[in-house]
């Protein structure tokens, strides 16, 4: 009787430790799979018709944009190539960060 309870109870925590593990291996994996797509988004360098930039505090991306427009374009046009030239996901910029100006 005890050896059959005792069967039952090592039974119990080994489909315990494998749903675990799998569970482990599963989040693992997610998490390396988003460290490569965040890794590989670094713009080319700047081409001789293109402007590197230093974001200096206070800076904005719309305040950046109304300085290379030739007040032809719309602001929020240049910001877009703007985001899109350094691979940006949302207008939020820090001090420091290089940013590429794209020909105009």
């Amino acid at each position: 009787m005890l050896s059959q309870l005792s069967k039952r109870l090592m039974k119990r925590h080994a489909a315990k430790i494998v749903v675990c593990t799998a569970v482990f291996a599963l989040l693992f994996t997610s998490f390396l799979l988003i460290g490569t797509y965040a890794s590989g988004s670094h713009p080319t360098e700047a081409t001789a018709d293109e402007q590197l930039i230093i974001v200096h505090t206070g800076d904005t991306l719309w305040e950046i944009a109304k300085q290379f427009t030739d007040g032809k374009q719309d602001v929020r046009y240049v910001i877009y190539l703007i985001k899109d030239r350094n691979n940006l996901q949302s207008s939020e910029i820090m001090p420091g960060q290089k940013l590429i100006i794209p020909s105009i």
